[in-house]
């Protein structure tokens, strides 16, 4: 699903990877590099450089960092979509990430499955693992802030604390009552945030829509095609990146850095 732009490390830990890490085994056997190339790398949730790439006799490599890259601000943007079955969610992780979502939550559906709540893709921290990888696919640091809900309710909460005064939308199949890109004048303003709460995998039932429309939520159209979970989620990102403002930056270039 990777293929890995950027080398991502852990805080608190000198920059490099030991003689069996599979980020190594890329960057040699996929990437072909060899010793004293360039190569971004940098700190999860902190900083990215360009590093000069030194193979280590005992197998291992280290990054000496050459000059920091421009950091990417991530979007002002969160989103809260019902736990799903391990796969969905792994691209879900994946594309949250690679997308620059700021704070990503997941809580259980009305009409969703009781069982995928407790996949230990959520609770044993192998989400992280997912987040990386699109953080390192996207070539920037950053990674979403991740939690797990119980409720509707209490992700709605969670994702609507991200920002100050944020726009709140539903993608609904049946009941909207706007289109999405409606909000596109107030996401071009300067300094605007948006925050999307996403049903399970048979949609929301009758009850989330009331509790939604009720809590200030706007229950919106993205055309009459059945979406996966994991397709609705990528497209109402990508919509909303399209027209926020804030994330109209230059592209990376390597002459620029």
């Amino acid at each position: 699903m990777s293929a890995m732009n950027c080398v991502l490390l852990p805080k608190g830990y000198p920059m490099r990877l030991g003689a069996g890490s599979p980020k190594l085994a890329h960057i040699r056997e996929t990437l072909g590099m060899r010793d004293g190339c360039e190569i971004f790398a940098g700190i999860a949730g902190e900083k990215l450089w360009v590093c000069r790439l030194h193979f280590e006799a005992g197998g291992g490599a280290a990054f000496e960092p050459l000059r920091e890259v421009p950091a990417q601000k991530p979007m002002r943007f969160a989103a809260a979509v019902a736990f799903a079955r391990p796969q969905i969610a792994q691209r879900i992780l994946f594309e949250a990430a690679c997308l620059g979502v700021s704070r990503l939550v997941f809580y259980p559906a009305a009409k969703g499955e009781a069982a995928y709540a407790k996949s230990s893709l959520y609770s044993g921290g192998k989400f992280s693992e997912w987040l990386e990888k699109g953080a390192e696919q996207a070539c920037a640091p950053d990674i979403p802030e991740f939690f797990a809900c119980g409720s509707l309710a209490e992700a709605c909460g969670c994702i609507a604390s991200a920002f100050p005064n944020p726009l709140r939308v539903a993608p609904d199949l049946y009941e909207a009552t706007a289109n999405l890109w409606d909000f596109a004048p107030r996401l071009a303003e300067g300094g605007a945030a948006a925050c999307a709460v996403l049903g399970g995998e048979r949609g929301f039932a009758d009850s989330d829509r009331e509790y939604l429309r009720g809590a200030g939520w706007t229950l919106v159209s993205m055309g009459g095609r059945v979406m996966r979970t994991d397709t609705a989620f990528i497209s109402t990102c990508a919509l909303c990146r399209a027209m926020m403002f804030d994330n109209h930056a230059p592209a990376l270039k390597p002459e620029n850095l």
